[in-house]
């Protein structure tokens, strides 16, 4: 079958609400005379602090190619997907039955990085979660407080890195007044900081401020999350084998998300433990995590409160289609 433009349309509008790193979207998307869609790469979304070697940006191509594909299933369309040396993919759309459960979460993952709620369900959504032999659930209070120690613990040696501090920074959105508040990167009400707190963090992230405050053993506590972590119902580690190309990675990362969203949890990414070496060092060994894996990022879960959400910061389609 040849894929219209109408078609391609509907479906990279859903392959947008696909995670990436720091909601950066580096993923573009173009349709080609005879049908198919190259799949293609904005250099301007990189991140060459933090992501040095590029692995969160291609699994970022995989969760939005994997977005595409779900896209298409739901729609009776089977999507074949290349690697021609050129494109980040080259994706042939036919016609086809397609049954996958994961497809109807699509449209409903959300990240939420603020506090969890208690809940007579919590467990219950716990206990719907699909076994896998990449996803270690830890459940008990004392790992998960242990956990949000070493969590804090890595953040803060990140955060010592002037040069990260600034690119994650840069992606910051702490006020409505940000031109790409509504676009893309991590805008305050994402991040579940009220105006003060965004203001506040807009202040201490500061060259200058922040290794003033770390002199004097205040920065630490003021990034912090470990009170937000604690209140997880579980905590996820995701680990992949460690010769599996990134861009595959993402893919299977947005399934396991959506099937936390399929179980009824919420999820928000604690990346750091599998980037700073030491944290992973550790884990791999507290977890058993083999050295033919390599530990990919940790997820909180848990049940979010109710409430009215706004549209996910996200491009548009004339941004994402060129």
């Amino acid at each position: 079958m040849t894929l219209d433009a109408e078609m391609f349309r509907a479906l990279v509008a859903e392959a947008s609400l696909s995670p990436s790193v720091h909601n950066t979207q580096p993923t573009r998307w173009r349709l080609t005379p005879d049908g198919r869609v190259q799949v293609l790469e904005d250099e301007s979304r990189r991140l060459p602090v933090g992501d040095p070697e590029g692995r969160d940006l291609n699994v970022s191509h995989g969760s939005a190619v994997e977005g595409f594909c779900l896209a298409a299933g739901r729609r009776g369309l089977i999507v074949d997907v290349e690697h021609d040396g050129v494109h980040v993919a080259k994706l042939t759309v036919r016609s086809g039955e397609v049954s996958d459960p994961l497809a109807a979460f699509l449209t409903q993952r959300r990240t939420y990085r603020g506090k969890f709620k208690a809940g007579a369900g919590a467990h219950a959504a716990l206990a719907r979660l699909e076994q896998s032999e990449d996803l270690i659930v830890v459940q008990a209070p004392k790992p998960i407080a242990e956990l949000a120690r070493l969590y804090d613990e890595a953040s803060l040696r990140w955060f010592r890195n002037a040069a990260y501090r600034a690119e994650l920074v840069s992606w910051m959105r702490l006020s409505r007044r940000h031109p790409s508040w509504s676009l893309d990167g991590l805008n305050a009400e994402a991040m579940e900081m009220s105006g003060i707190e965004a203001a506040g963090a807009g202040i201490v992230l500061r060259h200058g401020v922040f290794e003033t405050l770390d002199r004097v053993g205040l920065a630490g506590a003021l990034v912090a999350e470990a009170a937000v972590v604690r209140s997880a119902l579980a905590l996820v580690l995701f680990h992949r084998p460690a010769n599996e190309a990134s861009f595959d990675t993402g893919r299977r990362f947005h399934r396991a998300w959506l099937g936390f969203t399929q179980a009824g949890l919420s999820a928000a990414p604690m990346a750091v433990l599998a980037d700073d070496s030491d944290a992973r060092a550790r884990l791999q060994v507290d977890f058993g995590v083999g050295v033919d894996r390599r530990l990919i990022t940790a997820f909180r879960l848990g049940i979010a409160p109710v409430r009215d959400l706004p549209p996910k910061p996200r491009l548009g389609l004339d941004a994402l289609i060129v």
